[in-house]
């Protein structure tokens, strides 16, 4: 193979992956967005600019979002964080180190400003393909199954990961709803227990996006509340949760719910327990 030959192949195994590809635009300026048309175009892909109201929609015509993290505002952020479309920030790096948006936290990749063609369809075809990841892979090879607790009530989430892995569930903790949704995205767990009041996003927020998102959909959720309030006994039961836990709840309990849901298996998950529009 001659090294005009070799030297290609990567590129044109970006471009093939690009082709036919649809990408949100999101923060960025006339000349910006024309900028990364153009560099779209030349992969045989299209560029979407959206407006902020118009992000929580994207990802049904879009196979990813390209957001400038310093204009867009922190709704806009939070919209683009529980997109089930991979997103990809810009913004100087200094910006993420100083965590404006949590943006080191919840995209799926962020370049740096300014930033080179290339370096953005590379950064794209790593959006679509992440590298060395599949969904099967880490799951089928799991010996436990894999609860993730998101609960900013650290007490509570050091005795449930504690009972859980007394009885042979691997527990992951995270204390906010976007570091959840991120986790869930990263891990596929085999069931996922949200508190609903949480910071950046609420359990109920956390379980709209994953019902949305068809790699999670099916995933069993138990919703922890602080409160009996019938609007979110039904809203619950409206997203479809599995159980519905209110607090203060012993770890026994939760254990037993735990292994009920990971006992009934995939083929329940993602439907309405009988009676999940009850609190219990």
């Amino acid at each position: 193979m001659s090294t005009e030959e070799q030297s290609g192949g990567p590129a044109l195994e970006i471009t093939a992956a690009l082709a036919g590809r649809r990408f949100g635009l999101c923060g960025f300026d006339t000349s910006e967005a024309r900028r990364i048309s153009r560099v779209l175009r030349g992969a045989h892909a299209f560029a979407m600019p959206f407006e902020e109201r118009q992000l929580a929609e994207s990802a049904r015509i879009c196979n990813g979002i390209v957001i400038k993290l310093l204009s867009v505002s922190l709704e806009g952020q939070r919209a683009a964080a529980a997109s089930a479309a991979p997103t990809l920030v810009t913004c100087p790096s200094q910006a993420l180190f100083e965590g404006v948006g949590a943006a080191y936290r919840w995209p799926s990749d962020f370049i740096n400003e300014p930033w080179p063609d290339t370096e953005l369809l590379v950064r794209l075809f790593r959006l679509l393909e992440p590298p060395g990841s599949t969904r099967d892979g880490p799951v089928a090879s799991r010996m436990e199954p894999l609860v993730l607790l998101a609960d900013d009530d650290p007490d509570l989430t050091a005795l449930v990961d504690a009972t859980l892995r007394s009885n042979g569930i691997t527990c992951r903790t995270v204390d906010n709803g976007l570091a959840a949704l991120q986790l869930a995205r990263e891990l596929g767990p085999d069931l996922i227990v949200l508190d609903i009041r949480m910071p950046k996003m609420n359990g109920f927020e956390v379980l709209e996006t994953v019902r949305r998102d068809p790699s999670l959909q099916a995933i069993p959720v138990i919703l922890l509340t602080g409160c009996d309030d019938l609007t979110d006994v039904m809203r619950g039961a409206e997203l479809r949760a599995d159980e519905y836990l209110s607090k203060p709840v012993s770890p026994k309990r939760l254990l037993d719910r735990v292994k009920r849901l990971l006992s009934a298996g995939a083929g329940n998950a993602g439907r309405p327990a009988a009676g999940a529009a009850e609190l219990t």
